[in-house]
């Protein structure tokens, strides 16, 4: 889903492709259980991002913490999200892989569980919304 939603939580955020900005670009945590989300995630939605990712595709990409934000490289480019509502999701210089999935309209970043547990922390600190059973979402 692409767009604002129920737990769709928007971020502050500053979006760059290749050191470029990509203005009008959006980030969301989407919260597990919310507007379909099977885990919670980070949505990043701009119709550029889907000639670097196609929608329905994606792969494991190395993910890594800088300051105020995250760095995901791709084979051929580098998107760098600052926000200082993601500090902390990775420390400065770590790394690890996450699923980079294309979706119409933007990619989807799909974390490990250490981290993804974290996005939920940020989730009920920052908004006041916690995860729901998708059940739940019916």
């Amino acid at each position: 889903m692409t767009g604002p939603g129920e737990g769709k939580l928007k971020l502050e955020a500053e979006v760059y492709v290749n050191g470029e900005p990509l203005l009008g670009a959006d980030v969301y945590i989407h919260v597990k259980g919310y507007s379909l989300a099977r885990v919670t995630h980070l949505d990043v939605e701009h119709e550029e991002l889907n000639g670097f990712v196609k929608p329905k595709s994606g792969r494991f990409l190395k993910v890594m913490g800088v300051k105020h934000g995250l760095r995901v490289e791709g084979r051929q480019w580098v998107l760098v999200v600052k926000s200082k509502e993601l500090e902390g999701l990775l420390g400065v210089g770590e790394e690890t892989y996450a699923w980079v999935g294309g979706k119409f309209g933007g990619i989807y970043i799909g974390f490990k569980k250490k981290y993804v547990e974290k996005l939920e922390e940020k989730a009920w600190t920052l908004f006041g919304v916690r995860p729901r059973a998708a059940r739940e979402s019916l």
